[in-house]
């Protein structure tokens, strides 16, 4: 009889593993813990779905204190995806057992198996651990260390010479302007010595001598202002009494919507990408009460930060949410991070990028790690750990400093070399550089294959303790962002030529002012101009699959010259004819990305410009 309930119990196992395993992604996952009562469920099988058979019948949500509690059900704008969202929140500490029933189906009409979960909601925060997080918040930087440490102050310097231009904006000093790329500068000031104690001064654009393009004070708004993968200008909004969100605005700067994640989380400055099909993406911090650290020096209730990734859908529908606790150890944070104290940020993503093929790449500052994940099921498909991790898939080679160390804004640049700028903490003696290696990804190799030191400034290094950027731009250059360099003093923006010759640097007057990051993009807000003639330029269809018809009616005539280049000045397309033979035209751009483009075409002294969305 026993042999008999044993066999019983092992069908039962097979046939819910069965059953799960027909979804590649749900969320919260069985036996997770620390949801916010606020959160709603997403199954994904990866097949196109039938919206017919998703009916609020076939899912059952029980809370072990709230009861049965109904919901909705709706497919994604992907097609794939199910989101179940309950009508009221979820009570703290409960266990949730979520059932889905037989029947639901896809476009191919495979009727899917049901699955059953369970998940925890998190307990809430006491307000004192609140008033505790907030006074870490005050007296702590990113790396646990007290912003009042002497090891922790920044030193001031002289500022460099007169600079090259100061009649412009009155906050900028412009050193030098020889030959740098195409584009106009995207900043946010902000003004303090560390990122918790600072104070932000408004967001703008500039060109690079300095002309004033825009600006708008602002002591919430602006961090990572710039022109998102949509289009559309974004940048984070801070409000301590109401949600933290992005705003953003269209080309004539009118803000059109505020967008906020949901979930009960709130965006982090570091990264928002807003993709042209509508789906948008967002890094995330949440301090999670009641982690027992006692193991490794610390508190037996300590708040520790919890790095989320959540996409929405066009729809704002939650349709992927990744959670850093759920596949990394406290302990895989660097030396230099402390588990010792009652608050903790043993991880903190920082940048991430959607590759080519379609996966998530995400780095994470407080370990020296970057990760590749498949959006897919959330599984990460390989680690690549700088000089602090204590893990790696992935072998570093020709890289002068063994590595990088607690790296800002990893990307995948137009030669498919992967660019990142290392902050260099960890580096004897600390530098900060931008690197490019060619990542290797079947033979998991990244070989450094180009870097840049600046010179010392007035016998200092340039050393970025925190924050920075560096973008590749159309010309082979290279734009550099210093973020919130450890020398107050030191220049907040270089960029230099493939020579490593710099042609473009500025800094704020005051020196206590820095810029997260510095974008240097096209921006062409009025979207058609002709410098000559009273011609126009037509696109259709606009948004289209990159197949597109030209009509021109500029009285123009003679040689022409037809480009495409993308927001950061990469020519990606390049026609040259009589203008008669251009100007009713068909061009086939389907094999570009989709996102926003410049076309322009030039003819004497005449230019027509449009921009145009390839989805």
């Amino acid at each position: 009889m026993k042999k008999l309930y044993v066999l019983a119990a092992a069908l039962i196992a097979l046939v819910s593993f069965r059953a799960a395993a027909q979804f590649e992604y749900i969320f919260p996952g069985d036996g997770s813990i620390n949801n916010f009562p606020h959160t709603n469920l997403i199954l994904r099988n990866g097949a196109l779905m039938n919206a017919a058979s998703l009916t609020t019948d076939k899912v059952e949500i029980t809370g072990s204190k709230s009861g049965s509690i109904p919901c909705s059900v709706i497919l994604s704008t992907d097609g794939k995806t199910i989101c179940i969202e309950p009508t009221h929140p979820f009570d703290y500490s409960e266990t949730v057992t979520v059932h889905v029933k037989d029947g639901l189906q896809t476009l191919s009409g495979l009727s899917l198996s049901g699955t059953t979960f369970q998940f925890k909601v998190r307990r809430q925060m006491t307000v004192q651990e609140l008033q505790s997080l907030n006074e870490y918040f005050s007296t702590h930087d990113e790396a646990g260390n007290l912003i009042d440490a002497a090891h922790q102050q920044a030193t001031y310097i002289t500022p460099p010479a007169a600079a090259l231009r100061t009649e412009t904006f009155d906050f900028v000093n412009i050193y030098t302007n020889n030959n740098a790329a195409p584009g106009e500068i995207f900043f946010h000031r902000i003004q303090g010595t560390t990122p918790i104690t600072s104070i932000g001064k408004g967001y703008g654009i500039m060109e690079p001598n300095g002309d004033s393009v825009f600006f708008r004070s602002s002591s919430t708004d602006g961090e990572n202002f710039h022109v998102n993968k949509s289009g559309y200008l974004t940048g984070l909004h801070l409000d301590e009494n109401v949600d933290t969100g992005i705003f953003i605005l269209d080309t004539g700067y009118n803000q059109i919507k505020m967008q906020y994640c949901k979930n009960g989380l709130s965006p982090s400055q570091h990264e928002q990408l807003f993709m042209p099909d509508g789906t948008k993406w967002f890094t995330i911090y949440d301090w999670q009460p009641g982690w027992d650290l006692t193991a490794y020096g610390g508190s037996s209730s300590a708040t520790v930060n919890v790095s989320w990734i959540q996409e929405l859908d066009a729809n704002d529908n939650v349709i992927f949410q990744w959670r850093s606790d759920q596949h990394f150890q406290v302990t895989d944070a660097c030396s230099d991070i402390s588990l010792g104290t009652t608050t903790v940020d043993p991880w903190h993503v920082n940048a991430m990028f959607i590759d080519n093929d379609g996966k998530l790449v995400a780095s994470f500052r407080n370990m020296d790690r970057i990760v590749k994940i498949n959006p897919s099921n959330g599984n990460i498909i390989w680690h690549w750990g700088g000089v602090g991790s204590t893990y790696t898939d992935i072998v570093t080679l020709s890289d002068p400093d063994g590595g990088w160390s607690h790296s800002h804004n990893v990307q995948r640049i137009d030669n498919g070399h992967i660019m990142l700028f290392d902050n260099g903490n960890l580096h004897n003696p600390p530098v900060s550089k931008p690197k490019e290696y060619v990542l290797d990804e079947t033979n998991l190799t990244a070989t450094n294959v180009w870097y840049y030191t600046h010179p010392q400034v007035n016998g200092f290094n340039m050393f970025t303790k925190n924050q920075g950027s560096a973008f590749r731009l159309s010309n082979g250059n290279t734009f550099i962002c210093y973020g919130l360099p450890n020398i107050q003093g030191l220049y907040n923006g270089t960029e230099v030529d493939a020579n490593k010759n710099i042609v473009w640097e500025f800094r704020f007057k005051d020196s206590t002012e820095y810029s997260y990051r510095l974008y240097k993009q096209l921006w062409a807000p009025v979207g058609i101009s002709d410098v000559k003639s009273s011609g126009n330029i037509k696109v259709f269809p606009n948004p289209g699959n990159g197949l597109i018809q030209l009509d021109m009616d500029a009285p123009l005539h003679g040689d022409a010259e037809l480009t495409v280049t993308s927001l950061f000045g990469q020519r990606v397309y390049a026609e040259k004819g009589s203008y008669a033979s251009l100007a009713h035209s068909t061009l086939d751009l389907s094999h570009l990305q989709k996102g926003f483009y410049l076309l322009t075409v030039k003819s004497g002294l005449s230019k027509l410009e449009q921009r145009i969305l390839i989805q």
